[in-house]
C-alpha cells in the first residue's frame, strides 16, 4: 500500500495556499467539458460525475448548475473545505471525498464521467515513470461504465514553456516541471495499459487561465498571484529573487510591455492547456 505522503501533491502545499488559490483561478475551459457531456444525450439526473483532484471546486460548481450528481474528490483538506464553502454559499449540494485518487472509493462501473483538471502532474515525482498516474488511470477505467468518459485538462511540454509570457523567465521551474507532465506518447501508452484511448484533443487558443491579471506587468510581484500557479513553488528563493530583479529592470527600462507582447504571441499559437477526451476500449 502506498505511503500516505504519496497521496498529497508531490511539490505544492495546497492546504497552505488554498486561501489564495481562487483569487486567480476559475473554471476555464468548462464549456469544453459541458459540450462533451451534453453530447452524450443523457438525462442530467442519470449521470454520475466525479471531479478527481477537485481543488476548491471551481469546475464541480459549474457542472452542478446543470448536473445534480457531482462527487468532489481531493486529498487536501484545505481545498475541500474551500470547495464545501463555495457550494454552501451557492446553496448547492455535492458529495465530498477526501481520498487518494489513485484509490478511488467507487465500485466497478459506477461513474459516467470523470474530469481531472490540472491535477495529474501532482501525482508523481519526475523519476517515478508515472507510477501513480498509471494507477489512477486504471482506477478510472475500472470505475467508469462501458460508455463512460474521462476528460483530462493538462499542459503539453510546449505549453509549459510558451503558454504563459513568463515561461522563459521561470526556465528552472519549467525544466523541473517537464518530468511531471507526460508527452502524448507516454499518456497514450499509459491509457492503453488501462484499457482506454484518446478519442480527441481540444485546445482553446483564446482562453487564459489567469484571466485579466495575466497581462498585468506587476502580477508576478504578487505572492497571491503566484500561489495560483504551482510552477512558482519549484523555484528556489534565489531564483525567484533574480526573476523579480530582471522584471524590475525591464519595467524601469520601459520594455516590459514589449517583452510581454512578444512572449504572448507564442501563447496565441499554442494555447495554455489541452483537453484530452478519453474513452474505454
Amino acid at each position: 500500500m502506498p505511503k500516505q505522503e504519496a497521496l498529497m501533491s508531490k511539490y505544492e502545499n495546497y492546504d497552505a495556499i488554498s486561501e489564495n488559490y481562487d483569487k486567480t483561478r476559475t473554471a476555464v475551459g468548462i464549456e469544453i467539458v459541458l459540450g462533451y457531456i451534453a453530447a452524450l444525450n443523457k438525462k442530467p439526473e442519470d449521470l454520475q460525475i466525479l471531479d478527481a483532484g477537485c481543488g476548491t471546486g471551481n469546475y464541480a460548481l459549474e457542472l452542478n448548475k446543470h448536473y445534480p450528481n457531482i462527487w468532489c474528490a481531493d486529498f487536501s483538506a484545505g481545498m475541500l473545505n474551500k470547495c464545501q464553502q463555495k457550494f454552501n454559499k451557492n446553496n448547492r449540494q455535492t458529495r465530498m471525498l477526501r481520498c487518494d485518487i489513485t484509490r478511488l472509493p467507487f465500485r466497478d462501473e459506477a461513474l459516467d464521467i470523470i474530469i481531472c483538471n490540472q491535477s495529474l502532474h501532482h501525482l508523481d515525482e519526475p523519476e517515478s515513470e508515472f507510477a501513480n498516474l498509471a494507477e489512477f488511470l486504471k482506477q478510472a477505467s475500472r470505475a467508469l461504465r462501458p460508455d463512460g468518459m474521462l476528460l483530462i485538462n493538462t499542459i503539453t511540454h510546449r505549453q509549459l514553456r510558451d503558454g504563459v509570457w513568463w515561461g522563459d523567465l521561470i526556465k528552472p521551474a519549467v525544466e523541473r516541471m517537464k518530468g511531471r507532465f507526460t508527452t502524448d506518447a507516454q499518456l497514450s501508452g499509459l491509457l492503453t495499459n488501462a484499457g482506454m484511448k484518446i478519442t480527441n484533443r481540444v485546445v482553446a487558443l483564446d482562453t487564459i487561465i489567469q484571466q485579466e491579471r495575466y497581462f498585468d506587468p506587476d502580477a508576478l510581484f504578487d505572492k497571491t498571484f503566484r500561489d495560483g500557479d504551482s510552477h512558482f513553488s519549484l523555484l528556489t528563493q534565489e531564483e525567484l529573487d533574480n526573476i523579480l530583479i530582471r522584471l524590475r529592470g525591464l519595467r524601469d527600462n520601459n520594455t516590459l510591455a514589449d517583452y510581454i507582447s512578444a512572449r504572448d504571441s507564442l501563447r496565441r499559437d499554442i494555447g495554455q492547456f489541452t483537453y484530452y477526451v478519453i474513452r474505454k476500449g
